[in-house]
């Protein structure tokens, strides 16, 4: 009768023991659920940030890549502005971007405000990114596209300026985010 009895505690024993590290086992299983929250929370603040510079366009002349990053409108001021990257693949260059004007789906032709534009005279590093900023005044109708981006741009080398690339570029379909 002893022996029944001292198995039964044991066994009894065991089974409490059991249910409380079954309890451990929930409160650790309910941290791990946060913590999985949590990181999931950073992991899409993550992809936002890196979703800041992504490009809506992008074109390559002459070893120059050209992305469009972000095309903003300010309605108070009938401003828009092209925010682009601008990079050297190959050697480092100097650039001259000349003749920037956009063409809305109304056919009207805005030339670029130097005064509130980047430096259109940038001097590019090989695989450094650049940022300019285009600005354009007095725009009609607060158009939601540009249909046409267009400049002109003449690089040359750093270490050899008598070699000198000429090219034309356009973007096309730019959908503006009015503030």
């Amino acid at each position: 009768m002893k022996k029944h009895i001292l198995i039964s505690a044991i066994l009894l024993n065991g089974v409490f023991y059991a249910q409380s590290n079954c309890d451990n086992v929930k409160l650790e299983n309910t941290n791990l659920k946060s913590e999985i929250q949590t990181i999931k929370t950073e992991n899409d603040y993550l992809k936002k940030v890196l979703e800041i510079n992504a490009p809506i366009l992008e074109s390559e002349k002459d070893n120059n890549n050209f992305r469009i990053t972000k095309v903003v409108g300010n309605k108070t001021d009938k401003t828009i502005t092209i925010t682009s990257l601008i990079e050297a693949k190959d050697v480092d260059k100097n650039l001259v971007i000349q003749d920037i004007s956009i063409i809305d789906l109304g056919g009207e032709l805005y030339k670029a405000d130097l005064f509130k534009s980047s430096n259109t005279y940038p001097e590019l590093s090989t695989t450094v990114p650049m940022k300019l900023h285009f600005s354009f005044k007095d725009i009609v109708d607060n158009p939601l596209l540009i249909k046409i981006l267009r400049f002109r741009v003449n690089s040359s080398l750093k270490s050899n300026t008598f070699t000198k690339s000429n090219s034309d570029l356009e973007f096309r379909d730019l959908k503006v985010i009015w503030n």
